[in-house]
């Protein structure tokens, strides 16, 4: 699985990179889903979900059919399956390469929330216990829990959503419900949607309980505002295509 993780990494990190205006969300997909096999993945953990604009209310939106336009911010969760294991990765990006003050402020209230999640996971501990504790630590840094996306994702089991192995969603059901044992691995899930905004973000990875903690094995993709820009700025694969009219 952490094999995996570093491959659905690297293909989002490429997807990233490769976006622009003017770009289907079929040519996203296919390019996430031919760098997952090119690295050695036999097939992909789920039908690669690109959500934006009008589209974010359905979640799982999988139809690639929109052209990238101004203004339109991605959620992606796509995932390899590797020797019959498989991740759960979600990333949110800008189509522009550039963070509106809203989606800047909705996209870093997720963030926050995941690496605050993240912190917390340990044997023994409860889902409902780390939303809690989550919510004593934002509101200690000052954080307005009151406000909308905050209002939203603190309503969740502190991030825990289903459990991942051998399936995306794997056997057990929810995850967080009863205390926390090592060897566990789940989808730590932050999201907010907006419909009336056309605006949603998920910050999602797949993490293992381990003895004294946890460890991210979806590790890597740029998470901060600021790195999701510079990344962006770098010529992806696409374009390198298009450039030799291929």
């Amino acid at each position: 699985m952490r094999q995996a993780g570093r491959i659905g990494v690297k293909a989002h990190i490429e997807m990233m990179k490769a976006t622009r205006l003017g770009i289907h969300e079929y040519e996203l997909a296919a390019l996430f889903e031919y760098l997952c096999k090119k690295e050695g993945a036999q097939d992909l953990a789920y039908n690669i979900i690109i959500s934006s604009a009008e589209n974010h209310p359905y979640l799982h939106y999988y139809k690639h059919n929109r052209l990238l336009q101004e203004g339109d911010f991605l959620v992606v969760d796509a995932g390899p399956d590797l020797g019959y294991y498989d991740v759960d990765i979600s990333a949110s990006w800008p189509a522009n390469g550039k963070f509106t003050s809203r989606q800047r402020e909705i996209y870093e209230a997720c963030n926050e929330v995941e690496k605050t999640c993240l912190s917390l996971y340990r044997p023994g501990i409860t889902g409902d216990e780390v939303n809690e504790k989550v919510k004593k630590i934002l509101k200690k840094k000052g954080y307005d829990l009151s406000k909308d996306a905050f209002k939203i994702m603190t309503r969740r089991g502190g991030g825990c959503s289903h459990y991942v192995g051998e399936a995306v969603h794997d056997v057990g059901g929810e995850a967080g419900r009863e205390p926390l044992k090592p060897g566990m691995v789940f989808a730590c899930d932050i999201l907010a949607v907006f419909p009336e905004e056309n605006l949603g973000v998920r910050v999602e990875d797949t993490v293992v309980i381990t003895k004294n903690g946890c460890e991210n094995l979806t590790a890597g993709i740029p998470r901060e505002s600021d790195e999701i820009e510079a990344l962006m700025k770098e010529q992806g694969i696409i374009q390198l295509l298009k450039e030799k009219k291929l």
